[in-house]
């Protein structure tokens, strides 16, 4: 019992020594208690997606600072009343630093104060986050050279980039994705993710994936677990770059160890035009990465305007069809691809353009949309077109000399606009000639009136007995899967009237 006793006086003892511990620690943790000597100054610290935690807040000619926390709010404590110089810098590249004069009363005061983000003359502007799920690429790309090679990437569908549209770009070990023009050659146009002297090995690699659904795809371009060159052979980095068919980008890094080249400490990041007169670089050798960082990237002058062209018959691209899109009469125009798709990216102040779609033998489109800043706008264009056909491949005739032989030919439309048609032989020769040599057809199933009956006749008058003759009726209609007919003919005249019957051919 006495040995039960020692032991529960030793526990009541620790415990009360603990308290005893506990007690000035919570003290000295407790809230500062505000000078009542000085004046107090609030306010909220805030960007162009928010609160900017992490902001230093500097009062002159007083020198007191504080930093915003999470929901961008800072304190000072200033000396006296009058006016004060508050000079903000974020805590990031995204935005710009301020200054503002603040008149500060004798009960203390409050001044809020938005920082204006930084953008490129393009207008090109970021926001740095660390809430974004890492993307991974699943396609490996095979690269020249592990040390500094390339490989070229062809896209499923355009992306924009300083106002061009593209359909290809190339990776390179060392970082950094570029964009070609039309024609192919590589152009300055440049994404800087991780621009830095890097290497892969047989645990490391460049890879890609497309994702998403229109108007919002994707093209991931991530390298993965890639070695820093350089003495420290050990370093290693894995980071992504996300491209937008919609005009978005981002930035990802991860396996960032705060030490060494891996916080970007001798890396470009950021981006640059193809001309190199625009360019927001969010730093150069200058150590601003962490472990999770994401750079988002975003327009704010201008909109995307993106779709695809179809034919309505068969739902199938329209390859070549011209596209525009005007706003005053004014804007860009170009070619749909062989998908049909086209891209543009516009400068948008909330006007509206009007997107005009149209091909050689369809009936054009003209709609009307308002470009945002930020905004993707999709426009499809499904076309209307005829579609005429013949019921017969080919006509074979046997006739006599000197004597006329007929054959029906039935033309329909099944498209689904009305269309224009007109039958003749190819080269004009007189032997062979049609009855009606043209006329216009409804669409698919307004019948009667979606198709007709072409009578072809073939005269021998003239022609000498056992001579072949061959001609090609060609049939001509607003269709814009097939414009063109032909029909090949052949006739073969026998030696006296009677000797046989015609033969209509296949």
């Amino acid at each position: 019992m006495a040995r039960s006793h020692r032991r529960d006086r030793r526990r009541t003892l620790a415990a009360l020594t603990a308290a005893a511990l506990v007690l000035p620690l919570a003290l000295a943790a407790g809230p500062a208690q505000a000078d009542p000597a000085t004046i107090g100054l609030t306010g909220v610290v805030t960007g162009a997606t928010g609160a900017e935690a992490g902001a230093v807040v500097t009062a002159s000619p007083s020198g007191a600072t504080a930093t915003t926390g999470a929901d961008g709010r800072y304190t000072l404590r200033l000396p006296a009343a009058g006016e004060y110089e508050l000079a903000v810098a974020p805590a990031h590249r995204c935005a710009s630093p301020t200054t503002v004069r603040v008149e500060v009363a004798p009960a203390g005061g409050a001044e809020d104060v938005a920082l204006e983000p930084r953008t490129d003359a393009f207008g090109t502007a970021c926001s740095v986050t660390t809430a974004a799920e890492f993307p991974a690429g699943t396609t490996k790309l095979r690269l020249a050279d592990r040390a500094s090679g390339t490989a070229a990437v062809a896209l499923p569908f355009p992306v924009p980039f300083y106002g061009r549209a593209y359909r290809s770009l190339t990776a390179s070990v060392d970082g950094t994705l570029s964009f070609g023009t039309a024609g192919g050659q590589t152009s300055d146009g440049t994404l800087h993710a991780f621009g830095d002297d890097l290497a892969v090995d047989g645990r490391s690699g460049v890879y890609w994936a497309a994702t998403g659904t229109a108007p919002h795809r994707k093209i991931v371009v991530e390298w993965r677990n890639v070695k820093i060159a350089g003495p420290r052979t050990g370093e290693r980095i894995g980071f992504a770059a996300v491209i937008g068919e919609d005009g978005t980008a981002s930035l990802h890094y991860r396996d960032v160890s705060g030490t060494g080249r891996e916080d970007g400490s001798s890396a470009t990041i950021g981006t640059e035009s193809h001309t190199g007169e625009g360019a927001l670089i969010y730093s150069r050798d200058e150590g601003t990465l962490r472990d999770g960082t994401v750079i988002a990237l975003r327009q704010t002058r201008t909109a995307v305007i993106l779709g695809r062209v179809t034919d309505a018959n068969d739902q199938l691209p329209v390859a070549g069809a011209r596209v525009g899109a005007y706003s005053g009469g004014l804007g860009p125009s170009g070619s749909a691809d062989a998908d049909g798709a086209y891209l543009f990216q516009v400068p948008a102040y909330r006007q509206d353009y009007d997107v005009v779609l149209d091909a050689p033998y369809y009936w054009g489109d003209r709609i009307t949309v308002t470009a945002v800043p930020g905004s993707v706008r999709l426009v499809n264009g499904e076309l209307g077109t005829g579609r005429v056909t013949a019921d017969k491949r080919s006509l074979r005739v046997k006739a006599p000399v000197d004597a006329r032989r007929t054959r029906t030919l039935t033309l329909t439309n099944e498209g689904s606009v009305p269309t224009a048609y007109t039958v003749a032989e190819k080269d004009g020769q007189s032997w062979l000639s049609v009855s009606p040599a043209g006329g216009g057809l409804e669409g698919a199933g307004q019948e009667p009136h979606d198709r007709t009956a072409v009578t072809v006749t073939v005269d021998t008058t003239g022609v000498a007995p056992g001579t072949v003759l061959k001609g090609t009726l060609r049939v001509r209609s607003d269709s814009g899967r097939g414009p063109v007919i032909d029909i090949p003919v052949t006739v073969i005249v026998r030696g006296h009237s009677g000797a046989g019957e015609a033969v209509k051919g296949r």
